[in-house]
Protein backbone atom coordinates (compact mmCIF):
# COMPACT_ATOMS: atom_id res chain seq x y z
CA UNK A 1 0.00 0.00 0.00
CA UNK A 2 1.50 3.36 -0.67
CA UNK A 3 1.38 5.78 2.09
CA UNK A 4 -0.94 8.48 2.18
CA UNK A 5 -0.08 10.17 5.06
CA UNK A 6 2.39 11.12 6.99
CA UNK A 7 3.86 11.06 10.95
CA UNK A 8 6.76 13.12 12.24
CA UNK A 9 8.34 12.29 15.82
CA UNK A 10 10.11 15.16 16.98
CA UNK A 11 13.01 13.97 19.03
CA UNK A 12 14.73 16.44 21.56
CA UNK A 13 18.05 14.60 22.73
CA UNK A 14 18.50 14.90 26.49
CA UNK A 15 14.70 14.76 27.27
CA UNK A 16 13.80 11.34 25.19
CA UNK A 17 16.01 8.41 24.54
CA UNK A 18 15.76 8.37 19.97
CA UNK A 19 15.33 4.44 20.83
CA UNK A 20 11.75 5.41 22.72
CA UNK A 21 10.38 6.97 18.78
CA UNK A 22 12.02 4.57 16.44
CA UNK A 23 9.94 1.72 18.87
CA UNK A 24 6.87 3.77 18.28
CA UNK A 25 7.93 4.24 14.31
CA UNK A 26 8.42 0.14 14.29
CA UNK A 27 4.50 -0.38 16.00
CA UNK A 28 3.10 2.75 13.95
CA UNK A 29 4.31 1.11 10.63
CA UNK A 30 3.18 -2.15 11.50
CA UNK A 31 -0.29 -1.25 12.24
CA UNK A 32 -0.80 1.42 9.55
CA UNK A 33 0.73 0.79 5.84
CA UNK A 34 -1.15 4.19 4.93
CA UNK A 35 0.66 5.96 6.90
CA UNK A 36 4.76 6.99 6.79
CA UNK A 37 6.74 7.73 9.58
CA UNK A 38 9.72 9.87 9.91
CA UNK A 39 11.53 10.76 13.05
CA UNK A 40 13.56 14.03 12.78
CA UNK A 41 15.68 16.12 15.82
CA UNK A 42 14.06 19.13 17.00
CA UNK A 43 17.76 20.89 17.13
CA UNK A 44 17.76 20.61 13.36
CA UNK A 45 15.99 22.49 10.46
CA UNK A 46 15.75 19.02 9.04
CA UNK A 47 15.02 20.26 5.57
CA UNK A 48 14.75 17.46 3.54
CA UNK A 49 12.83 15.51 5.54
CA UNK A 50 10.44 18.75 6.07
CA UNK A 51 9.99 18.90 2.46
CA UNK A 52 9.21 15.15 1.62
CA UNK A 53 6.89 15.12 4.55
CA UNK A 54 5.33 18.35 3.32
CA UNK A 55 4.01 16.16 0.52
CA UNK A 56 1.54 14.65 2.22
CA UNK A 57 -0.95 15.16 4.43
CA UNK A 58 0.99 15.00 7.73
CA UNK A 59 0.91 14.88 11.93
CA UNK A 60 3.79 16.21 13.26
CA UNK A 61 4.46 15.15 17.35
CA UNK A 62 7.08 16.53 19.78
CA UNK A 63 6.68 16.06 23.30
CA UNK A 64 8.23 19.44 24.32
CA UNK A 65 7.69 22.96 22.14
CA UNK A 66 9.61 23.03 18.39
CA UNK A 67 12.91 24.12 18.68
CA UNK A 68 14.81 25.11 15.33
CA UNK A 69 12.73 22.19 13.65
CA UNK A 70 9.72 23.58 11.48
CA UNK A 71 7.38 21.80 9.64
CA UNK A 72 5.98 23.25 6.18
CA UNK A 73 2.71 22.03 6.85
CA UNK A 74 1.25 19.71 9.55
CA UNK A 75 -1.12 18.96 12.16
CA UNK A 76 0.78 20.15 14.88
CA UNK A 77 1.01 18.43 18.52
CA UNK A 78 3.71 19.81 20.62
CA UNK A 79 4.66 20.77 24.13
CA UNK A 80 3.13 24.16 25.30
CA UNK A 81 4.58 25.58 27.91
CA UNK A 82 2.74 28.03 30.23
CA UNK A 83 2.93 29.72 33.70
CA UNK A 84 1.34 27.76 36.71
CA UNK A 85 -1.24 30.67 37.29
CA UNK A 86 -3.03 30.01 33.77
CA UNK A 87 -2.50 26.53 33.66
CA UNK A 88 -4.69 26.01 37.20
CA UNK A 89 -6.51 28.47 36.30
CA UNK A 90 -8.07 26.91 32.98
CA UNK A 91 -8.24 23.48 34.93
CA UNK A 92 -10.19 24.85 37.71
CA UNK A 93 -12.22 26.47 34.68
CA UNK A 94 -12.66 23.54 33.57
CA UNK A 95 -14.51 22.04 36.46
CA UNK A 96 -11.28 19.75 37.56
CA UNK A 97 -10.35 19.67 41.65
CA UNK A 98 -7.56 21.64 41.88
CA UNK A 99 -6.56 23.16 45.08
CA UNK A 100 -7.49 26.49 46.18
CA UNK A 101 -5.03 28.68 44.38
CA UNK A 102 -3.57 32.73 43.99
CA UNK A 103 -0.94 34.78 43.37
CA UNK A 104 0.85 36.60 45.89
CA UNK A 105 0.76 40.27 45.66
CA UNK A 106 1.50 43.27 47.59
CA UNK A 107 -1.94 42.73 49.39
CA UNK A 108 -2.16 39.27 49.76
CA UNK A 109 -3.44 38.36 53.18
CA UNK A 110 -4.33 34.65 52.93
CA UNK A 111 -6.95 33.11 55.32
CA UNK A 112 -6.65 30.10 56.99
CA UNK A 113 -10.52 29.54 56.84
CA UNK A 114 -9.69 29.21 52.81
CA UNK A 115 -6.05 27.49 52.80
CA UNK A 116 -5.97 26.12 56.22
CA UNK A 117 -3.34 25.87 58.49
CA UNK A 118 -0.60 25.23 55.89
CA UNK A 119 0.30 26.67 52.14
CA UNK A 120 2.81 25.54 49.30
CA UNK A 121 4.32 28.67 47.57
CA UNK A 122 5.83 27.89 44.29
CA UNK A 123 6.83 30.09 41.23
CA UNK A 124 4.26 30.66 38.28
CA UNK A 125 7.07 30.63 35.89
CA UNK A 126 6.22 28.56 32.46
CA UNK A 127 9.81 26.95 33.14
CA UNK A 128 9.92 26.08 36.51
CA UNK A 129 10.35 22.07 37.38
CA UNK A 130 11.63 19.52 39.47
CA UNK A 131 10.29 21.05 42.15
CA UNK A 132 12.50 24.31 41.86
CA UNK A 133 11.91 26.85 44.49
CA UNK A 134 8.57 25.69 46.23
CA UNK A 135 8.67 26.35 50.28
CA UNK A 136 5.26 24.62 52.60
CA UNK A 137 4.92 27.41 54.97
CA UNK A 138 1.99 28.27 57.62
CA UNK A 139 -0.37 29.88 56.14
CA UNK A 140 0.02 33.24 58.42
CA UNK A 141 3.64 33.61 57.64
CA UNK A 142 3.00 34.06 53.82
CA UNK A 143 3.70 37.30 52.47
CA UNK A 144 4.39 39.56 49.18
CA UNK A 145 8.59 39.46 48.16
CA UNK A 146 9.41 41.97 45.76
CA UNK A 147 11.13 40.29 42.73
CA UNK A 148 14.30 41.92 43.51
CA UNK A 149 14.56 40.75 47.07
CA UNK A 150 15.18 36.78 46.13
CA UNK A 151 17.95 35.13 45.34
CA UNK A 152 19.78 35.51 41.40
CA UNK A 153 18.42 32.13 40.88
CA UNK A 154 15.24 32.07 42.84
CA UNK A 155 12.46 31.71 40.02
CA UNK A 156 10.49 34.65 42.31
CA UNK A 157 12.43 37.17 40.26
CA UNK A 158 11.36 36.51 36.77
CA UNK A 159 7.32 35.33 37.60
CA UNK A 160 4.73 35.51 40.47
CA UNK A 161 4.92 33.50 42.83
CA UNK A 162 1.32 31.46 43.81
CA UNK A 163 0.15 29.95 47.31
CA UNK A 164 -1.95 26.63 46.93
CA UNK A 165 -3.66 24.92 50.06
CA UNK A 166 -1.36 22.32 50.85
CA UNK A 167 -3.94 19.05 50.56
CA UNK A 168 -2.66 16.43 53.78
CA UNK A 169 -2.62 13.49 53.22
CA UNK A 170 -2.23 11.83 56.14
CA UNK A 171 0.99 9.76 54.67
CA UNK A 172 2.67 12.20 52.32
CA UNK A 173 2.08 10.90 48.88
CA UNK A 174 1.75 12.44 45.02
CA UNK A 175 0.91 10.17 41.85
CA UNK A 176 2.04 11.18 38.47
CA UNK A 177 0.01 9.72 35.23
CA UNK A 178 1.63 10.20 32.27
CA UNK A 179 -1.24 10.35 29.53
CA UNK A 180 -1.25 10.81 25.56
CA UNK A 181 -4.34 12.13 24.42
CA UNK A 182 -6.01 11.18 27.60
CA UNK A 183 -5.01 7.47 27.61
CA UNK A 184 -2.32 6.63 30.21
CA UNK A 185 1.32 5.14 29.50
CA UNK A 186 2.90 5.04 33.08
CA UNK A 187 2.15 5.90 36.58
CA UNK A 188 4.41 6.38 39.40
CA UNK A 189 2.71 6.36 43.19
CA UNK A 190 5.15 7.19 45.38
CA UNK A 191 4.07 7.33 49.13
CA UNK A 192 5.95 7.66 52.74
CA UNK A 193 5.72 4.96 55.07
CA UNK A 194 5.84 7.82 58.09
CA UNK A 195 2.38 9.17 59.24
CA UNK A 196 2.88 13.00 58.44
CA UNK A 197 3.65 15.03 61.50
CA UNK A 198 4.44 19.06 60.81
CA UNK A 199 5.71 21.71 63.31
CA UNK A 200 5.08 24.86 63.16
CA UNK A 201 8.28 25.80 64.74
CA UNK A 202 10.37 24.47 62.05
CA UNK A 203 8.61 25.81 59.16
CA UNK A 204 10.00 26.52 56.66
CA UNK A 205 9.38 23.00 55.59
CA UNK A 206 12.34 21.11 53.98
CA UNK A 207 10.52 18.55 51.03
CA UNK A 208 11.38 15.90 53.14
CA UNK A 209 9.38 17.11 56.38
CA UNK A 210 5.99 16.88 53.58
CA UNK A 211 6.97 14.53 50.26
CA UNK A 212 7.66 11.36 50.43
CA UNK A 213 11.58 10.88 50.20
CA UNK A 214 13.82 7.33 50.67
CA UNK A 215 14.41 5.39 52.66
CA UNK A 216 11.07 6.13 54.15
CA UNK A 217 8.81 5.51 50.77
CA UNK A 218 7.14 3.15 48.84
CA UNK A 219 6.74 3.63 44.99
CA UNK A 220 4.49 1.54 42.68
CA UNK A 221 2.77 1.63 39.57
CA UNK A 222 -1.26 2.56 40.03
CA UNK A 223 -3.96 1.47 37.74
CA UNK A 224 -6.41 3.04 39.96
CA UNK A 225 -9.87 3.63 37.77
CA UNK A 226 -10.20 7.05 39.86
CA UNK A 227 -6.79 8.63 39.46
CA UNK A 228 -6.88 7.36 35.63
CA UNK A 229 -9.94 9.03 35.43
CA UNK A 230 -8.97 12.29 36.68
CA UNK A 231 -6.11 12.36 34.37
CA UNK A 232 -7.94 11.51 31.50
CA UNK A 233 -10.39 14.35 32.53
CA UNK A 234 -7.47 16.86 32.53
CA UNK A 235 -6.66 16.23 28.81
CA UNK A 236 -10.26 16.53 28.08
CA UNK A 237 -9.81 20.06 29.32
CA UNK A 238 -6.63 21.15 27.44
CA UNK A 239 -7.36 18.77 24.59
CA UNK A 240 -4.51 20.71 22.55
CA UNK A 241 -1.73 19.32 24.65
CA UNK A 242 -1.37 15.99 23.89
CA UNK A 243 1.01 14.98 26.41
CA UNK A 244 0.53 15.47 29.59
CA UNK A 245 2.12 14.74 33.52
CA UNK A 246 -1.00 14.71 35.77
CA UNK A 247 0.44 15.46 39.66
CA UNK A 248 -2.46 14.17 41.56
CA UNK A 249 -3.19 13.93 45.39
CA UNK A 250 -5.29 11.57 47.44
CA UNK A 251 -6.14 13.20 50.80
CA UNK A 252 -6.77 11.40 54.01
CA UNK A 253 -10.16 12.01 53.56
CA UNK A 254 -9.94 9.68 50.09
CA UNK A 255 -10.41 13.17 47.77
CA UNK A 256 -8.82 12.85 44.66
CA UNK A 257 -6.49 17.11 43.44
CA UNK A 258 -4.90 17.64 40.57
CA UNK A 259 -1.84 20.12 41.13
CA UNK A 260 -0.93 20.23 37.77
CA UNK A 261 -0.07 18.41 34.16
CA UNK A 262 3.14 19.82 33.03
CA UNK A 263 1.98 21.23 29.95
CA UNK A 264 5.86 21.90 28.51
CA UNK A 265 6.26 18.00 28.03
CA UNK A 266 9.71 17.23 29.88
CA UNK A 267 7.85 14.31 32.18
CA UNK A 268 8.56 11.54 28.99
CA UNK A 269 9.43 9.03 31.95
CA UNK A 270 10.76 6.30 30.45
CA UNK A 271 13.97 8.14 29.27
CA UNK A 272 13.93 11.46 30.99
CA UNK A 273 16.55 12.19 33.78
CA UNK A 274 14.04 10.86 36.57
CA UNK A 275 13.95 7.58 34.76
CA UNK A 276 16.67 6.07 36.26
CA UNK A 277 15.08 6.51 39.77
CA UNK A 278 11.68 4.91 38.39
CA UNK A 279 13.71 1.74 37.46
CA UNK A 280 15.49 1.39 40.39
CA UNK A 281 12.64 2.21 42.89
CA UNK A 282 10.05 0.21 40.75
CA UNK A 283 12.81 -2.95 40.63
CA UNK A 284 12.07 -3.29 36.37
CA UNK A 285 14.72 -2.21 33.61
CA UNK A 286 11.23 -0.99 31.19
CA UNK A 287 8.98 1.36 32.25
CA UNK A 288 6.94 1.34 28.55
CA UNK A 289 5.88 -2.56 30.31
CA UNK A 290 3.30 -1.50 32.49
CA UNK A 291 1.22 0.13 29.88
CA UNK A 292 2.38 -1.05 26.73
CA UNK A 293 3.52 2.63 26.14
CA UNK A 294 4.70 3.06 22.95
CA UNK A 295 2.44 0.30 20.79
CA UNK A 296 -0.29 2.23 22.63
CA UNK A 297 1.18 5.51 21.82
CA UNK A 298 1.87 4.48 17.99
CA UNK A 299 -2.17 3.25 17.99
CA UNK A 300 -3.29 6.97 19.68
CA UNK A 301 -1.06 8.52 16.89
CA UNK A 302 -1.92 6.23 14.11
CA UNK A 303 -5.75 7.12 14.73
CA UNK A 304 -4.97 11.17 14.76
CA UNK A 305 -3.12 10.95 11.59
CA UNK A 306 -5.38 9.68 10.20
CA UNK A 307 -8.21 11.94 11.52
CA UNK A 308 -6.45 15.41 11.98
CA UNK A 309 -3.50 15.16 9.34
CA UNK A 310 -2.99 17.89 6.69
Amino acid sequence: MTPSRNLVLVHTPDWQDIADFHAIKTHAESMAPDIEVFIVSNPSRSSVTSRKAAQRPSLIFSPVRLLDFRPRRGRLYAGQPMSKLEEMRRLAAAGLPVPAFEEIGPQTVLSRDTYGPYVIVKPSYALASWGQNIELLPTDRVHYRAPSDYPADHLGRYAPMIAQTFVDCGHAMTCRVLTLFGVPLFSYWRQSTRPLMLDPSRAPFKPADYMPAPPDMTAHVTRDPAMLALAAAAWRAMPTVALQACDILRDKDGGLHLLEINPGGGAWAFSNKSAPGYRKRLGVDDLSSFFDAFRTAAHLLVERTRAEAV
